[in-house]
Order: C-alpha cells, then sequence, then structure tokens
C-alpha cells in the first residue's frame, strides 16, 4: 500500500523547511513568514493531498518560553562557545535554553516524540552526532536548525566559512614561504573537515603549489585522534614542512605526536589550526589559528528559530564574518635547506 505524501514532501515542493510547513499547516501564531510562502506551503498541501497524522493535531500552539540544544559534547571547547552565543540570544528573548545529548537511535525517537508532543520547548538546535532520522523526525513537530552543518533530510542548516578559514591558514603559511602543506583532519565524512579540506586544497592549487594525497590525514574530533593523523603523517618516507589542522582540539594532539617524534615546531614543522580556544595560547609553543565567529553561530542560530525564519530555496544560512589569522609562535618561515 503506497504511503500519503508527508511534511517532507510538501516542503520539498514548496521550497521550504519542513518545520516551516509543519507550522504553517498547524497554525503558529508565533512565526513570522511572508504570506506568499504561506500561499506556497498551502498549494503544496492541497495539490498532493496531505493529510496531517494525528498526532500533528496535538502541536501545542502557545510558547513554551524555552529552546532546546543537542549537542555531540557540551565539554568541547568549540561547542561550549556555541552555546554560550545560542544562551545568550535566548535570555535577550526571555527564554531559556535547555541542553541535551545527542539521543540514541533505540529510544531517541520516543524521546524526541515527548519533547516536541508535550511542548516543552519551542524549537531545536542540534549541534553534531547528526542523525538523518531522528533530526527530521523531530522537524515534523517543531522548528529544527542543523549548527555549523548544511541542510539534510530536509532540515535546514546554519555554518561558518570553513572554506575560507583553511584558504587564510595556506596564505598565512604560503606566505611565510611554505611549499610543502599537509592537512590533519577531522572527521573524513563530517561536513565541517569536508569544507576545510575542499578550501585547503583549493588554496594549495591557487598557488600552484601540489596537493599530495598521502600529506591529508583524516582524523576525529578529539586531541588523541590529532596525535595518531599527525604520527601517520610525519611517518617516513618524505613529510611536509607545514600543516594545517582542521580543529584546535585535534592540534593539540598532533604538536604532542611532533614533539615525540623529535620534529621542532615551528623549527622543522610549522602548524596552524582552525578555530581558537583558550588553551591555544598556551600549547608549547603557542599555537597560531584561524578564528571563527562561534559564539555569533551558535547566537544567530537561536535567534532564526525564535524569529521562525528558516524559509529559503536550500534553507540554508552563513555566518560569513571573515575568519581571523591569530599568529603565534607554531608558525614561521620553513628552515633553509641543508647543504654539503
Amino acid at each position: 500500500m503506497r504511503r500519503p505524501p508527508g511534511l517532507a514532501a510538501v516542503a520539498a515542493r514548496a521550497g521550504v523547511s519542513v518545520s516551516l510547513v509543519s507550522r504553517i499547516l498547524t497554525g503558529d501564531p508565533g512565526l513570522r513568514v511572508r504570506e506568499s510562502t504561506r500561499q506556497r506551503v498551502l498549494r503544496a498541501a492541497a495539490d498532493l493531498a496531505y493529510v496531517p497524522h494525528v498526532s500533528g493535531r496535538a502541536l501545542r500552539l502557545a510558547r513554551a518560553g524555552a529552546l532546546g540544544l543537542v549537542a555531540r559534547d557540551v565539554g568541547d571547547p568549540m561547542h561550549a562557545e556555541i552555546i554560550q552565543g545560542a544562551r545568550l540570544a535566548a535570555a535577550a528573548r526571555g527564554q531559556a535554553l535547555l541542553l541535551a545529548g545527542p539521543p540514541e537511535p533505540a529510544a531517541g525517537a520516543a524521546a524526541l516524540d515527548r519533547l516536541a508532543g508535550e511542548g516543552r520547548v519551542d524549537g531545536l538546535l542540534w549541534l553534531g552526532g547528526f542523525d538523518d532520522d531522528l533530526a527530521a523526525r523531530a522537524a515534523a513537530h517543531l522548528p529544527v536548525l542543523l549548527v555549523g552543518d548544511r541542510p539534510r533530510a530536509g532540515v535546514p542548516g546554519i555554518r561558518l566559512a570553513d572554506e575560507r578559514a583553511a584558504a587564510l591558514a595556506v596564505a598565512h603559511l604560503a606566505g611565510l614561504g611554505h611549499r610543502d602543506i599537509g592537512f590533519v583532519g577531522r572527521d573524513a565524512a563530517g561536513d565541517a573537515s569536508v569544507r576545510r579540506l575542499a578550501g585547503f586544497t583549493a588554496a594549495l592549487r591557487e598557488r600552484g603549489l601540489m596537493v599530495r594525497e598521502e600529506w591529508i590525514v583524516s582524523g576525529g574530533w578529539g586531541a588523541a585522534d590529532g596525535h595518531a593523523a599527525m604520527g601517520a603523517l610525519l611517518a617516513p618516507p618524505g613529510r611536509p614542512s607545514a600543516v594545517v589542522a582542521a580543529d584546535v582540539v585535534g592540534c593539540v594532539g598532533a604538536l604532542a605526536a611532533a614533539r615525540e617524534r623529535g620534529v621542532a615546531v615551528p623549527g622543522e614543522l610549522s602548524v596552524v589550526a582552525v578555530h581558537d580556544a583558550w588553551f591555544a595560547a598556551y600549547c608549547a609553543p603557542p599555537l597560531t589559528v584561524v578564528r571563527l565567529p562561534l559564539r555569533e553561530l551558535g547566537g544567530r542560530a537561536a535567534e532564526l528559530i525564535m524569529d521562525g525564519d528558516l524559509d529559503g530555496p536550500a534553507c540554508g544560512h552563513l555566518i560569513d564574518g571573515p575568519p581571523e589569522l591569530v599568529r603565534r609562535g607554531s608558525t614561521a618561515a620553513p628552515a633553509p635547506p641543508i647543504t654539503g
């Protein structure tokens, strides 16, 4: 038996997000949306003969006075900055911010249904630990925004200028005279890491520098992952004279790996990381970083949820604040070649 069209089908036809369709069709009084968009959604629903699910009738029409934020790791320094930005933006509107870890797939659907159906929050920010099915399920009940991610599974996203950040790191190293530059990534499948790698490779090619696949090593999210990735990158034969690390946390482990192998930073190897954190200035040596507006990302994400401003052809939003290079002690000109 063919399943009737759902909210995702209406959203795709209207070119808007699933959460916006849900709020329009349930008559959310707090929604601010252009009348032309409202009519486009209603036409799409009529064309598809969309019939609301019974549980959709139970969606609250009153504001809960709180936003939810699902974070993969609230202890991650990058996440902490984003969370702080979201908290301040919510507080400025008289809203609370409720934090939660990523729901496990087995019990996550029921937990999200309770969260949405009982009207505990007015919207949900999803930061890391993204699960297509769970986020799309939540978006059928209330506004959901992926933070630091592109739109996926009909759920809108907001991200940073990650490509520009990696390109700025390459520009800094190339300006110092480096031509052999490697890359230590986060998660090979992670959206932000993919964008940073794209910015890295494009910046090399723009300068006529070689992109060497053996000098591009994927890692994970922690210092141990950066340690392992740098260890692989420094294994013989040959090694770069400089490295761009996709994340400052992983870069701490990468520095330790270089130190254990007797590779002097920056004498033999220059290192620059994307993102800044309080500890970066106290590493040995202090880390050169490319700073991105993490707090602004969190604040803007919260504002978009509270304003109901998730509309758009691709439902994607960009914090286009320019990346900022903060030069410290981990980068220098390459060592001159040793001559006989």
